[in-house]
């Protein structure tokens, strides 16, 4: 019986991890990904996966640290995901 609320516990807390901005995840990407071209892969499908939970803060920490996080991976596409990303959340945060 147990196990059984431990996996229920388990699934629940995976559920809600996936519905929600974790920039840890985006910054877990640049340091473990080593191959440029996959990482800039990942991290643009991260950033269109997250971008209506992310608030405007987090996409400041992002850009701020994008330099360092993306290295050779950071490109103008990823920028302008970022920035619109941020447009949108800041209308998001007014309502």
């Amino acid at each position: 019986m147990r196990w059984l609320v431990l996996l229920l516990l388990l699934g629940l807390v995976g559920a809600v991890a996936k519905n929600g901005c974790h920039v840890r995840e985006f910054y877990g990407i640049g340091y473990t990904i080593h191959n440029p071209s996959e990482r800039h892969q990942q991290m643009v499908q991260w950033l269109k996966n997250n971008a209506q939970y992310c608030k405007a803060s987090d996409y400041v920490v992002i850009w701020n640290n994008l330099a360092e996080w993306a290295g050779t991976a950071d490109s103008a596409e990823t920028r302008s995901l970022i920035i619109h990303g941020y447009k949108d959340a800041l209308e998001r945060e007014k309502k």
